[in-house]
């Protein structure tokens, strides 16, 4: 069997990415909107918005890789014609949403000795946690707005994505203006008021994208919310091995670059706010070849259901080859236009000094970023998630930690220490993923 042409494979691939690249430039576009707005209130509000968002994040990044199990999940079915089994499936991934979603509201909640633990400046605390408290009320929803979302990329109806997207961003500038500098008889709650205007539009989000699986005709056929069904334990079950290990492979890249964060606020204010117009740029870029990993893990899970070995291969080296070309591209950006970037942030000249060099190292990891994110999204696809659990929790802590801790403070090299560390940690990930894929989807010839 021959499968799909490549010409088909790269169509359709750009296809499905650029609703979702859009849709995760938008959301990322909330977090630059959040920091920008944070740092009219100060330095010090505009390192608590970084320090409390890096530990808000974790939890974020564990949810969102539990529930990552949804898209293959849904693709295999619709590539196997099999889209009758999908609402009985949604309705037990509702059940793992509600019960998650309880779960990380009381952790995030009392997260708050990670702020000593990590020696963070003292006059940061009490800002941080502030912000923190209020945000974490958003995570009740945020499963399931992101089951729903899944379930509509699953089955490659990304635009839907891309236009709820488009709304959350467009609600989120004025809710921030109005909550945190005091608007239209509201107080001014300064990062608190940030951190409430996120939480309300991610439930604006998880309910409108509810609306839209009960109404639209693209899902009406699935009948998601005809009945309600007890949760079944082997559908949970069965969800959990295959999401857990991702969730676990996210927290531990999350979690890295969040401590990363929460070690640099044991330098200095300055620092922390170049470190986070550093890393809230770079992230910013992230999403294009984040957006682009998740169409790949729609296309091999589909091939999956198709059962055919080379759509398999084709789909996820088609997509790691697209994902690099446009790494090449934003590296080249990065090192043309460093100024650009830095002046969007801050005036603060010390600041702006730093930024700039730690521009230079986010430059770099740009081609090891795109390669592991991409193999990640292929090993998605196929399902095999322990492998990028162990994988991604090696090349961050067992490799790219230590050597962040050691450059900054054996070395003292300070904030760029820790960002050699990023760099050799998403190197050695990306090396990984890569040639596991290539492993497993040989095709005998």
């Amino acid at each position: 069997m021959n499968g799909q042409s490549r010409k088909h494979h790269i169509q359709q691939t750009i296809k499905l990415s650029i609703p979702l690249v859009i849709s995760q430039l938008t959301v990322m576009m909330i977090g630059v909107v959040d920091t920008i707005m944070s740092g009219r209130l100060g330095t010090i509000p505009l390192a608590a918005v970084s320090i409390g968002g890096a530990i808000w994040a974790i939890g974020v990044m564990f949810v969102l890789g539990i529930l990552m199990a949804t898209p293959p999940m849904i693709s295999e079915l619709d590539g196997a014609k099999q889209r009758d089994k999908i609402g009985a499936l949604v309705r037990q991934l509702m059940w793992l949403a509600l019960i998650i979603g309880i779960i990380f509201f009381i952790l995030i909640r009392n997260l708050t000795p990670l702020f000593t633990f990590f020696g963070t400046q003292v006059e940061v605390i009490p800002v941080a946690i502030e912000y923190l408290q209020a945000i974490s009320w958003g995570i009740l929803s945020f499963p399931m707005f992101l089951v729903f979302r899944y379930v509509a990329d699953g089955l490659s109806h990304t635009r839907m994505t891309m236009y709820i997207s488009f709304l959350a961003l467009a609600l989120n500038i004025p809710l921030n203006y109005i909550l945190m500098f005091g608007k239209l008889g509201f107080p001014a709650l300064g990062v608190a008021g940030c951190g409430y205007a996120s939480a309300i539009v991610i439930l604006i989000q998880a309910t409108t994208f509810g609306l839209v699986l009960a109404k639209h005709r693209w899902f009406k056929e699935l009948k998601i919310f005809s009945r309600i069904e007890k949760p079944d334990k082997v559908v949970i079950f069965k969800v959990l091995s295959i999401g857990l290990p991702i969730g676990i492979a996210l927290f531990a890249e999350g979690g890295f670059f969040s401590v990363i964060t929460m070690l640099a606020s044991r330098l200095s204010p300055e620092v922390i706010a170049a470190h986070q117009i550093s890393l809230n740029f770079a992230s910013v870029l992230f999403m294009i070849p984040l957006g682009m990993s998740m169409a790949i893990t729609v296309r091999v899970g589909n091939a999956i259901g198709r059962k055919s070995k080379v759509d398999i291969r084709r789909a996820g080296m088609i997509g790691i080859g697209l994902i690099l070309i446009v790494q090449i591209f934003l590296a080249g950006f990065m090192f043309a236009f460093p100024e650009l970037v830095v002046n969007l942030y801050t005036q603060d000249l010390e600041v702006q000094t730093i930024a700039l060099q730690l521009l230079f190292f986010a430059a770099i990891f740009q081609l090891s970023d795109g390669i592991q994110v991409a193999a990640a999204g292929a090993l998605r696809g196929i399902q095999d998630t322990k492998f990028l659990m162990y994988a991604t929790t090696i090349a961050f802590w067992g490799f790219g930690f230590a050597a962040s801790w050691w450059f900054c403070f054996e070395k003292d090299m300070g904030a760029a220490g820790l960002w050699i560390g990023l760099i050799l940690g998403l190197s050695i990930a990306a090396i990984l993923n890569f040639l596991r894929f290539h492993h497993k989807t040989l095709v005998p010839t």
